[in-house]
């Protein structure tokens, strides 16, 4: 099978076709023959050499931590899914491939209401939405609930998860991203670089607030508006959140209580009872010049949403009369 990796650090054009044997699931594990993979700023990081301190890994390397595709063979032990199931998969790396292995705590199966492309974005943009709004920001019905970055891949899903868990939402964002952002529906909206200015009735108004926006770099704000007694929870780094003594602060990472499975069947059953919009940018080939395509997306910045690599996989409806 193919893969799309590289074997020295540096820019997009690093990435090549690594020729690999088919990897076979073991007990407890599925092998998903990949339609789609996502891409994150990790992956980026890990390309660049930034990671190879923190996290030294064996050359080739090979990125990847969203998957959705078709279940080709069962580990032993393995009754909950058939040969053919179509799931999603949140994985530590390795996406970028023909095929891959995966724990069944790692996958559920792709609600009907995703597309594809949907199904490819969401794994690890899903379970750090899920971590800021629930696992670390301990959502309740009726809190009021800001959101920072709302228009990004992560932002966007804080808001519908709020949303969705009953809070009242003040999503804030770029007004450029106005039309997206009223899909979201949003209680009330704050364009930080538009014209009106800062509500003072926010200050410290909110249960909790996240801080979704590249890096965190919003820690004055969410200070501002965040409860004396409240939350907030950043992508970034707590030091950076000048907050009240009684405020808890909580950075995304680290292990979930929750699985990555019934994490993803939340946003399953949000996407059939509710709806889920996802937001993506761009689907680029599924080929290594793709991916070198999608790298060079991620380091220029300021992508709206995620971008994807999904290949053709068939028609899942028909849109004209079959042929007489």
């Amino acid at each position: 099978m193919q893969a799309f990796g590289f074997d020295k650090f540096g820019g997009p054009a690093v990435f090549q076709t690594i020729e690999k044997p088919t990897p076979t699931p073991k007990a407890g594990q599925v092998a998903i023959d990949v339609i789609g993979f996502g891409f994150n700023p990790y992956d980026a990081s890990l390309r660049r050499g930034d990671q190879a301190t923190a996290r030294p890994l064996p050359f080739p390397i090979i990125p990847g931590q969203d998957v959705v595709g078709k279940i080709s063979a069962l580990g032993e032990g393995v009754t909950d899914y058939a040969i053919g199931d179509i799931v999603m998969n949140h994985r530590p790396l390795r996406g970028y491939s023909e095929v891959v292995t995966a724990s069944l705590a790692k996958v559920a199966p792709k609600s009907a209401a995703l597309s594809f492309l949907d199904a490819a974005a969401l794994p690890n943009v899903g379970t750090v939405a899920y971590a800021l709004v629930h696992s670390l920001g301990q959502l309740q019905k009726d809190q009021n609930v800001a959101v920072i970055g709302a228009s990004g891949s992560v932002g966007s899903l804080a808001v519908q998860l709020a949303k969705y868990a009953g809070a009242r939402v003040l999503a804030i964002a770029g007004e450029r991203h106005k039309d997206f952002i009223h899909w979201l529906t949003p209680d009330d909206v704050y364009y930080y670089d538009g014209v009106a200015k800062r509500d003072n009735a926010w200050a410290q108004r909110f249960d909790l607030v996240v801080d979704a926006a590249t890096m965190g770099a919003n820690g004055e704000l969410a200070a501002w508006l965040v409860k004396p007694t409240g939350i907030v929870t950043t992508v970034g780094e707590t030091s950076t959140i000048p907050a009240a003594a009684g405020v808890t602060l909580r950075a995304a990472g680290g292990k979930q209580e929750t699985s990555d499975h019934d994490i993803l069947m939340y946003f399953n059953h949000m996407a059939d009872t509710y709806g889920l919009t996802i937001r993506v940018a761009d689907n680029v080939p599924f080929s290594a010049a793709g991916v070198q395509q999608a790298h060079e997306l991620l380091d220029q910045g300021g992508v709206p949403g995620k971008i994807v690599a999904v290949r053709p996989h068939g028609r899942t409806t028909r849109h004209t009369p079959p042929k007489q």
